[in-house]
């Protein structure tokens, strides 16, 4: 039997999620778009979501992270520009996008036109707008500005509870700073009224961290609106997962398409492959999102999929998040 399972990766550990304040009917459909279309293997005339890189640089150096290895596509640093974003959103909006995260292999508050992408997508109407950040940036000013801009939910990423975990972990920030800065978006928040951002602190839940992650969640869960943990990827340069077989398809080529910071389009996260040229669709600067996505080589990458033949597709084969998703199954590489 086929499987298939949206946000199985995801894991939320409080009552409640960043999702539970919005009630309205249009969100409600978005949301349930994302979960029943790769379970019904349905594809809509866009995708329902984008992942756009705004930055793939990065100030800290995690030593679980495929970042820091190098080993997660090509590693040419670079930066969104503002009139390419402009117009991935304005051919969104335009096909019913909604909702984009603005965060992909970098820090996105490195990007020195964040906040303004932020007010365009919110101006143009996207439903759900979100980033993840380890918040070393994470400033008065700036969470001001985002909350001004419309940011819709905010994603922390955090290890452990000390300053010894955390920082051994977090590579290049200090303990003291992020947790004040977590502090001061929930009260600037708080202080205008606002529901939003919704904050989310969430933690890769690494083995060495499992013991503890009931303390990490009494730690934040009065401070944050929910509490969550990712399942660990292996994906360093000598993590080989080729190899595997299974009836199983990955959710990502129903639900989104990623965007690179130069416009390179993928049709999924592509989580520790080092060859984009694998998958790519393209670039936004020479064809349209919806023209890939409703195209031949999409279409193959999902019919492989629904047949249980993904090791067929070389970047699949080699993939962390289909590699995690399998292990759970039972099927590992020996």
């Amino acid at each position: 039997m086929m499987q298939i399972q949206p946000n199985a990766n995801f894991h939320t550990a409080t009552g409640r999620t960043v999702f539970d304040i919005r009630q309205d009917e249009r969100f409600l459909e978005y949301r349930r778009r994302w979960y029943e279309y790769p379970r019904n293997f349905i594809v809509g005339e866009f995708p329902i979501h984008l992942d756009i890189e705004s930055t793939n640089a990065c100030n800290l150096r995690c030593p679980f992270c495929a970042v820091t290895f190098k080993n997660w596509g090509p590693y040419r640093r670079g930066y969104m520009e503002l009139a390419l974003f402009q117009r991935i959103i304005d051919e969104g909006v335009a096909n019913g996008l909604c909702s984009l995260k603005l965060s992909l292999r970098g820090e996105p508050m490195l990007h020195p036109k964040l906040v303004e992408m932020v007010r365009y997508a919110k101006d143009k109407g996207i439903l759900d707008i979100y980033f993840n950040t380890n918040a070393t940036l994470l400033n008065e000013d700036k969470i001001s500005r985002l909350i001004d801009a419309g940011l819709d939910r905010i994603s922390i990423s955090f290890e452990g509870v000390t300053k010894e975990v955390y920082e051994s972990y977090r590579v290049g920030a200090k303990y003291e700073n992020i947790l004040a800065n977590v502090k001061a978006l929930r009260l600037i928040r708080d202080k205008h009224g606002l529901s939003y951002p919704q904050i989310r602190v969430q933690t890769v839940l690494l083995p060495e961290l499992k013991e503890s992650f009931p303390r990490y969640i009494e730690f934040w869960q009065g401070i944050a609106d929910e509490v969550a943990y990712v399942d660990t990827r292996r994906e360093t340069p000598d993590d080989d997962h080729r190899g595997l077989v299974a009836d199983w398809a990955c959710p990502f080529l129903w639900q989104r398409i990623a965007i690179l910071w130069d416009g390179t389009l993928l049709p999924c996260l592509m989580h520790g492959v080092s060859d984009f040229n694998l998958m790519s669709l393209g670039n936004v600067k020479e064809v349209s999102i919806k023209e890939v996505w409703q195209g031949q080589k999409a279409a193959q990458y999902r019919e492989l999929h629904k047949s249980g033949q993904a090791h067929k597709l070389e970047a699949c084969d080699r993939c962390s998040y289909r590699a995690t998703e399998l292990e759970k199954l039972g099927i590992k590489k020996e």
